[in-house]
C-alpha cells in the first residue's frame, strides 16, 4: 500500500466508541528488540477495577517474561483516531492496542495492524471464539485482531412504573408503543422511551427485525438495503416514536446513547435503549435504581426478539512494533478464557467464547438474561474497511433518521438519499 494512504486524514479512519488492544513485531525483530517494556494502549479513561484486572494479567504474563514491564496507557475514545494516525505518521505507537470491533478492518487497511493469521491458527483456545466476531477482525482473508469482549443492546425499563401502569415488558412493536403511552400517561412529566435518535446501533435491531439488511455485497459492488419496503418500515417505526406516537421528545432526534441512558437513570423516561455494560454508569447517576430496574430484548415486529449488533472490542498488534512475539504472549494471557470471563463480568459485557456465552451463567440474572438472549442472535455491520466512512465520518444512518424526526425529509426521500450515499462510499474506487 502506498505510504500516502497511511497518512490519510483522520476522518477517513475515525474509530467508534469501542477499540482494541494491538501489539506488533516479528520473531527476528524480537531477538534484537528491547524487551524490558511492552506498551499497551487501552481505550477509555481506565477504572480502578480495570486497572486491578490488568495488573493481574501482567502478573500472569511475567511468569513467562519476568524481566518485562507492561506499561498500560489509557487513550480516551475520542482521542484514539488522532493518536493512531500520529503513530502511523512516525510517532510512538504501542505494541498492543485495543480498538472497537467495527474499526479493525479500517485500521488494517491503513497498514496499522500486524497480520496475526498464523498465530491465531495455532492458538488452541482461539478456536472456540464466536466465528462472526473472528470474521469481523479479518481483511482479505487475513486476521488483524482478536475479539476480546462482546456486547449487545437491549431495553432497560422501570419495573415499578410498569407495575403501577399495569403493563408488562413488550414483545412486539405494537406492545412497545402501547406500553410507552400507558406509562407516560400514568407518570406526568415523563415520557415512555429515551430514544437515542442520533445513534445507529440500536436502530439496526429494528432494521433487521423488519427483514431488511444494511447493505449486501453483490460481486464486486455493494447494494444498500435502505431503499426497500422493509427498511422503510423500520425507519418509519423508529421515527414515529418521536413524530407520531410522541413517546419520545423532539430533542431525541439529537440524542446519542449516553444522552438516552442519562434520561432513564435520572427518572425522566420509563424505558431506554442501552448495552449491558452501561449498568455501572446508570447506577452512578442513580444508586437506587437497582431496586426498580429490569431489562428485556429489543422486540421485533412479530413477537420475536430482534437481532442485535454484536459490538465490543478487539485486541491487535501494532505493525511497527519490534516485539511481536512478546505482544502475542501478552494477548494470549489477556484473552484466555479465565481472564476473558473475569473482565467481561467486571464491565457487564460478555466473553467471546462460544461455551462461555452459551452456558447457564446469565439465565437467572435480572439484567443480563435479556442481553444473553440477544447474544444468541447477532448480526454485524458490512464487512468492508469503507464502512467506517459510512458509519462515523458521514454518519449516513444517523442523518437519515434525524432528518425524518426533524421533519426535513419524508421516509421515502431519506431512505433513498441514504442508500445512494452509502453505495457511493462503499463502491468508490
Amino acid at each position: 500500500m502506498n505510504r500516502w494512504k497511511r497518512l490519510a486524514p483522520v476522518t477517513a479512519v475515525v474509530a467508534s466508541a469501542a477499540m482494541v488492544l494491538a501489539g506488533c513485531g516479528g520473531s527476528d525483530d524480537d531477538k534484537a528488540a528491547d524487551n524490558s517494556k511492552l506498551t499497551v494502549w487501552m481505550m477509555g479513561e481506565g477504572s480502578e477495577a480495570q486497572t486491578k484486572f490488568l495488573d493481574g494479567v501482567e502478573t500472569e504474563f511475567r511468569q513467562k517474561h519476568p524481566d518485562t514491564d507492561v506499561v498500560v496507557q489509557y487513550i480516551p475514545w475520542l482521542e484514539a483516531p488522532k493518536k493512531f494516525q500520529a503513530a502511523l505518521a512516525g510517532g510512538e505507537g504501542p505494541d498492543v492496542t485495543e480498538l472497537g470491533n467495527t474499526e479493525t478492518q479500517g485500521w488494517a487497511a491503513q497498514e496499522a495492524l500486524a497480520d496475526v493469521t498464523d498465530r491465531m491458527n495455532g492458538w488452541t483456545e482461539g478456536k472456540d471464539i464466536l466465528p462472526d466476531l473472528v470474521k469481523n477482525a479479518q481483511l482479505d482473508g487475513k486476521q488483524y485482531g482478536v475479539p476480546w469482549y462482546a456486547g449487545v443492546r437491549g431495553m432497560y425499563y422501570r419495573t415499578d412504573w410498569f407495575a403501577e401502569a399495569g403493563v408488562k415488558p413488550p414483545t412486539n412493536w405494537e406492545e412497545l408503543v402501547s406500553a410507552a403511552k400507558t406509562v407516560q400517561a400514568k407518570k406526568p412529566g415523563t415520557y415512555g422511551i429515551a430514544l437515542p435518535g442520533n445513534s445507529e446501533l440500536p436502530f439496526y435491531s429494528f432494521l433487521w427485525g423488519a427483514g431488511a439488511e444494511i447493505a449486501t455485497q453483490q460481486g464486486d459492488s455493494w447494494k444498500s438495503g435502505y431503499n426497500t419496503p422493509e427498511a422503510q418500515k423500520a425507519v418509519k417505526f423508529w421515527t414515529d416514536l418521536v413524530t407520531v406516537h410522541k413517546v419520545a421528545p423532539p430533542a431525541a432526534a439529537g440524542w446519542n446513547e449516553i444522552d438516552a441512558r442519562t434520561q432513564f437513570a435520572t427518572g425522566k423516561a420509563a424505558m431506554a435503549f442501552g448495552g449491558s455494560w452501561q449498568q455501572g454508569a446508570i447506577k452512578k447517576d442513580n444508586p437506587e435504581i437497582e431496586k426498580v430496574w429490569g431489562t428485556f430484548p429489543i422486540p421485533g415486529p412479530d413477537g420475536k426478539a430482534a437481532p442485535g449488533f454484536a459490538g465490543g472490542s478487539d485486541v491487535a498488534i501494532w505493525k511497527d512494533s519490534e516485539r511481536q512475539d512478546l505482544a502475542w504472549d501478552y494477548m494470549t494471557v489477556l484473552l484466555n478464557k479465565k481472564n476473558d470471563q473475569a473482565f467481561a463480568d467486571s464491565l457487564g459485557f460478555f466473553p467471546v467464547y462460544k461455551d462461555l456465552v452459551g452456558g447457564d451463567k446469565y439465565a437467572s440474572d435480572k439484567i443480563m438474561a435479556a442481553f444473553a438472549t440477544t447474544m444468541q442472535n447477532t448480526k454485524l455491520t458490512p464487512l468492508t474497511p469503507k464502512w467506517v466512512e459510512v458509519s462515523r465520518t458521514k454518519t449516513v444512518t444517523q442523518a437519515m433518521n434525524s432528518s425524518v424526526m426533524k421533519g426535513q425529509k419524508t421516509v421515502e426521500k431519506a431512505t433513498a438519499d441514504a442508500a445512494a450515499e452509502m453505495e457511493s462510499i462503499l463502491n468508490a474506487k
